[in-house]
């Protein structure tokens, strides 16, 4: 009976030490899967150093320093523009700050010229042409960061106006098939591609980390400053407060998207003509001046003895 009575005891005491054992682990593991899922939302990752290779370092030092510069310039000379965190947003840089861009640009406004500097002094061929080569490589590095970034968000922004069109009238599918709108958009962000669908899922991710549905579309809104985005997250947010059905919104939605992309399409062939001149007058001409005109005037020159 006594040996009994000990196999019991050993067995609660091994019963109640697993317990605390998942007591303390539990919440732990909770807490790293939490960190995880805000890491992979897009904040820094502090791991450390020695856990980063060589080229991870590098580049982390690199974006450290331009911060601090870009900070610095913004700071002593407010005058200079900088980019924007929605521009940088809108061309998919999330995780990138305007200080770092800022500070990437003066970097390369001084490390360009300095390059080329000592080329040409290796060489040596200096004269006024490579100074101006210099200058302009300075002015390059400076301006080319940014009117990259800003042509890429435009041409991110125009992807995302052309694809959201097929997003309604999939959702008015799904909608008008009995699912909810965010289930309905949870599902169509994991089968979407392109900018229209990282942000879909930035957005959901947003839902996940416990943002609501009408603010996550609101920053949505942020990010990609469109008129058709905006329309969509107006008229989705309408719906979705007033507690209507939002399919036939969404269906007369769907079609003023294509009649807006129609009018786009028919601007853009009428600046067309335009645009043309420049490439008429100053690339075509000439060459069609030249082939039409050389054998005349050789003839000519070659009759006249001259």
């Amino acid at each position: 009976m006594t040996f009994f009575l000990f196999a019991i005891g050993l067995v609660l005491v091994g019963v109640s030490g697993r317990l605390a054992v998942l007591a303390i682990v539990i919440p732990r593991m909770r807490l790293k899967t939490h960190l995880r899922e805000v890491l992979d939302y897009g904040f820094d990752s502090p791991a450390v150093d020695s856990d980063l290779s060589f080229n991870e370092r590098l580049k982390r030092s690199v974006r450290l320093t331009a911060e601090r510069i870009g900070g610095y310039a913004m700071r002593r000379f407010p005058t200079i523009k900088a980019l924007k965190a929605n521009e940088l947003a809108a061309a998919g840089f999330y995780d990138v700050t305007p200080e770092a861009v800022h500070g990437y640009r003066i970097l390369a406004g001084i490390s360009l010229p300095l390059v080329i500097m000592l080329l040409l002094l290796s060489a040596g061929h200096f004269s006024a042409v490579s100074i101006l080569l210099v200058f302009g490589a300075g002015a390059g590095g400076c301006i080319m960061p940014s009117f990259l970034i800003r042509k890429k968000g435009a041409a991110r922004m125009d992807e995302i106006d052309r694809t959201l069109p097929e997003l309604i009238d999939l959702l008015i599918a799904t909608i008008e098939a009995g699912m909810g709108f965010a289930a309905s958009l949870s599902l169509l962000a994991q089968r979407f591609h392109g900018p229209l669908g990282d942000e879909l899922r930035l957005t959901m991710k947003q839902q996940t980390l416990g943002m609501s549905i009408q603010r996550a579309l609101a920053d949505m809104g942020d990010r990609c400053e469109t008129t058709s985005v905006r329309a969509f997250i107006r008229t989705v947010s309408r719906g979705e407060t007033l507690g209507v059905s939002i399919g036939p919104v969404l269906r007369e939605l769907s079609g003023d998207q294509r009649r807006r992309r129609r009018q786009a399409a028919r601007e853009k062939m009428q600046k067309a003509p335009v645009k043309m001149i420049f490439p008429l007058m100053f690339l075509i001409m000439p060459a069609l001046m030249v082939v039409l005109m050389y054998p005349a005037a050789y003839s000519l020159l070659h009759t006249s003895g001259l």
